[in-house]
């Protein structure tokens, strides 16, 4: 799963990178620990106005940045307290589930995030060893890291509440690739600059045509190492949360025996 993220990469760093044609609206500021409910940046597309009704062209689509809370709350639902379970969605059924379906033919989206945390098992000879151990996972690029993810618009039905969360959105994850399969056996999926466009495309409505950009991220392609469990306590934000804590010789070597991970 995917339940904590780093964003701070600013809005100009974030355009230039994904190539933005119009930036929407933008995070207050960068934070070190983001939580589901918590806004994320989020990066579209839509067919320009004068495109709608015509035959599309690569000129007629627009690249937008924006932000939107995680946890994807459907257009029909009745209650947005839904998102609070919807901030993943599985790659093996998001093109099936009642909750994601329409949202992964219609409105797919990417959220640059510079990182994200994950729990695994306690690192022998560090610490309680009941409590999991967390760890920050980066590309090794050091470039933003990219996830799939879908979006929805929830205004509270026919009216607009002015207390609705607007928009939403969820992170798609996949099987774990090998970097991270130690520490735990999902993780966001990750898509490479040669896919974006594929995945945005919303001239496309077919799942089953962009459903083989969601797999592992190759070997290599992301770092980790463990922090201290502070990024737990969702009020701690400091950029010191991604600093690598020490751990004794051989406490991250994977054990012999995988299935003891889970």
């Amino acid at each position: 799963m995917c339940g904590r993220v780093v964003a701070t990469s600013t809005p100009g760093e974030l355009s230039d990178y994904m190539g933005v044609d119009e930036i929407v609206t933008t995070l207050e500021g960068p934070d070190h620990n983001v939580a589901p409910a918590g806004q994320l940046p989020m990066v579209w597309s839509e067919l320009a106005d004068t495109a709608a009704d015509t035959d599309p062209s690569a000129d007629a689509v627009i690249r937008r940045l924006g932000t939107a809370r995680w946890g994807l709350v459907p257009s029909w639902a009745k209650d947005p307290s839904i998102g609070t379970r919807l901030f993943n969605a599985r790659s093996e059924t998001v093109a099936d589930k009642p909750s994601f379906r329409s949202a992964m033919r219609h409105r797919r989206c990417l959220i640059p995030v510079d990182g994200f945390y994950e729990w695994g098992p306690p690192l022998p000879g560090l610490g309680d060893q009941s409590r999991r151990q967390p760890w920050y996972v980066r590309r090794s690029d050091g470039s933003p890291m990219v996830l799939a993810g879908l979006r929805e618009e929830w205004r509270g039905g026919d009216d607009v509440d002015p207390v609705a969360p607007g928009s939403t959105c969820t992170v798609i994850t996949v099987p774990a690739g090998a970097d991270i399969e130690r520490v735990h056996h999902r993780m966001p999926a990750v898509l490479e600059p040669d896919s974006w466009a594929a995945w945005l495309d919303p001239t496309v409505t077919d799942a089953g045509a962009v459903l083989p950009v969601l797999r592992p991220a190759e070997t290599g392609i992301i770092e980790l190492h463990p922090v201290d469990r502070r990024v737990g306590n969702t009020r701690n934000k400091g950029p010191d949360l991604l600093d690598e804590i020490d751990v004794p010789v051989g406490a991250c070597d994977p054990p012999n025996d995988q299935e003891t991970l889970w």
